[in-house]
């Protein structure tokens, strides 16, 4: 729709200003020069307007977690156990947090229609603060090696009426209180919040 208007501001702009100046030859040169500058000019007041919505950064303070189980997009999700450890994995496979690794352990079940896929990136811990913690790649990674390869929660596959239940790795920093879970039921699935302590 915007190609379109732009044509149309086009050919009328163009027709106006080589009426306006006689319609020579010169004329036409001027007219597509200033009819380019014009036409630059209303690209960018629409570029301005279609684009320009609220700048201002919104935090997500959002703390009305206030369960330990919610849905999101007919998914069942249940925050289990946390726990609090310096280091994941074992004497291979160890690996330091640069803050602290909380541990969170956290079942699904696919109350869809379809298979969802389940991805450690679908969840994120909040702090008071705003904060958002992705989790530990590396934290992961040590950690499920530790525990036999076994990995719940990278890009499976969840049929509908099935649960699965896993633990997710975030590296933290040490100060970080007031935590919830920014969890979606698969990686389109509406993002919720839930109590993790």
């Amino acid at each position: 729709m915007t190609i379109s208007l732009y044509i149309v501001c086009y050919y009328y702009l163009g027709n106006l200003i080589f009426y306006i100046i006689g319609g020579t030859n010169v004329g036409k040169i001027f007219k597509f020069g200033c009819l380019g500058i014009i036409a630059l000019f209303v690209i960018g007041i629409i570029a301005m307007v279609a684009g320009g919505g609220d700048t201002t950064e919104k935090t997500s303070t959002d703390t009305k977690a206030v369960s330990k189980e919610g849905v999101s997009s007919d998914v069942k999700i249940a925050v289990g156990s946390m726990e609090t450890v310096d280091s994941v994995g074992n004497e291979y496979t160890k690996e330091q947090a640069q803050g602290v690794f909380k541990i969170l352990e956290v079942t699904l079940t696919n109350n869809q229609k379809d298979a969802i896929t389940v991805d450690a990136n679908s969840f994120k811990l909040v702090d008071s603060k705003g904060r958002e913690f992705t989790y530990s790649t590396q934290g992961q990674t040590s950690f499920d090696l530790a525990n036999g390869g076994k990995t719940d929660f990278f890009l499976k596959q969840l049929n509908p009426g099935l649960t699965q239940t896993g633990k997710i790795v975030f590296d933290i920093p040490k100060d970080a209180e007031g935590l919830f879970l920014k969890a979606s039921g698969g990686m389109t699935g509406k993002e919720i919040n839930l109590k993790v302590e």
